[in-house]
């Protein structure tokens, strides 16, 4: 992106998010309460009270109201950081005087589902780095080194590497996707500490992709493997997914920049598949394809769009023809298929083949991936 001339639909992404996205999720969103956010609320914008609340909304939007905070977009930001980060502590941490982080709290703060979830615990640790971004408050580095220490000592697999899904378990399947997140939180403690040691695991994580996720006769992302994480002998080892292609092309360039490693190979391969077989006949993107480039599952969510917006923010960044132009279009049609919410500033998360809208609620959890678009777009912009 250009910094002397920034497309005006970046320019309204930020407005709705200052203007309408974030102070909604700061008033309806947060439960005044109990101190932390709520999970969902409905299409017009009410809270949602009969669910458990997840250890992962509670950490994303921590991470979503740092960044906020940081960059001045919502004047009580600092604060719900504070209070919100202190809850998830005080609730979430050994609630069961056992190690680790619960799943899910019922409104009253007692234990909904007690399991160790790995994705969960990877969004822990990205709400420490943004809580500490946010307040200078070096301290809670601490509780992330807690966590790190929890998972290798509790969920590291001895059979084909990295971490398993969950304590207790519950049956043999992997997945790629909470390494994929473990691997962005690794990378977000590096940034705000640039301390070595988030880096070497970032490198394992790396490792990883390049040799069990990553299929390279295909130029995939393959997502679901058994418990030595060899892919899946039945259709499920095929599946990949385009939103999953391009949340790995953003990470893959925060990890060339970070260590001087060469990723173009994978980035060109996993920015091609997406782009040549992950867009439905209408614009939007499906959720799921099969290696071939077959479609699996032809829905529609919110992330797989942002996260194309954010890798064709980077790449437009390093050159690659046409990305900022694809940019600026997901940005549009993000605002005429998503952000269309009865409530200001809330979106229809999920829509069917037929674009029809197909939930009845407003996860909190998208949240997270819209600013994070929206902060990869403006640093882009700013180093045009």
């Amino acid at each position: 992106m250009h910094a002397e001339r920034p497309p005006a639909a970046i320019a309204a992404l930020r407005r709705w998010a200052i203007d309408s996205a974030l102070p909604l999720w700061a008033t309806a969103g947060f439960d005044r309460i109990h101190r932390r956010f709520e999970e969902r609320l409905t299409i017009d914008g009410r809270a949602i009270v009969d669910v458990p609340v997840r250890l992962m909304v509670q950490a994303r939007q921590i991470y979503v109201y740092g960044l906020a905070a940081r960059a001045g977009w919502h004047g009580e930001a600092a604060a719900l950081v504070e209070t919100a980060f202190g809850t998830m502590v005080r609730e979430y941490y050994r609630a069961d005087r056992r190690d680790g982080w619960v799943f899910s709290l019922h409104r009253d703060g007692t234990v909904a589902d007690g399991k160790r979830d790995l994705y969960a615990h990877a969004f822990v640790l990205l709400s420490v780095a943004s809580y500490v971004e946010a307040t200078g408050q070096r301290g809670a580095l601490d509780l992330a080194n807690e966590t790190l220490a929890f998972i290798d000592s509790a969920m590291r697999a001895g059979n084909g590497g990295g971490y398993v899904e969950a304590l207790p378990p519950s049956g043999e399947l992997r997945r790629q996707n909470p390494h994929m997140h473990l691997f962005e939180a690794l990378l977000a403690l590096w940034r705000v500490t640039h301390d070595g040691k988030y880096l070497f695991r970032a490198e394992e994580i790396f490792a990883l992709f390049r040799d069990r996720f990553f299929r390279a006769r295909d130029g995939v992302l393959i997502e679901y493997f058994d418990s030595a994480l060899r892919p899946l002998g039945d259709e499920r080892g095929d599946i990949v997914e385009p939103g999953h292609h391009y949340e790995w092309v953003w990470l893959l360039r925060q990890f060339e920049a970070a260590t001087g490693r060469e990723v173009q190979g994978f980035v060109d391969a996993l920015y091609s598949h997406a782009d040549r077989y992950g867009f439905a006949p209408s614009g939007l993107i499906v959720d799921e394809l099969l290696a071939d480039g077959t479609v699996k599952t032809a829905s529609h969510r919110v992330w797989p769009v942002t996260e194309a917006i954010k890798a064709n923010a980077v790449e437009g960044g390093k050159g690659r023809p046409g990305a900022e132009r694809r940019a600026v279009a997901l940005i549009q049609l993000l605002f005429a298929r998503f952000l269309t919410a009865t409530a200001a500033g809330g979106w229809i998360d999920r829509r069917d083949q037929g674009g029809a809208p197909a939930t009845d609620f407003m996860p909190a959890s998208t949240l997270y991936h819209v600013i994070c678009a929206l902060d990869v777009l403006l640093t882009t912009s700013s180093k045009g």
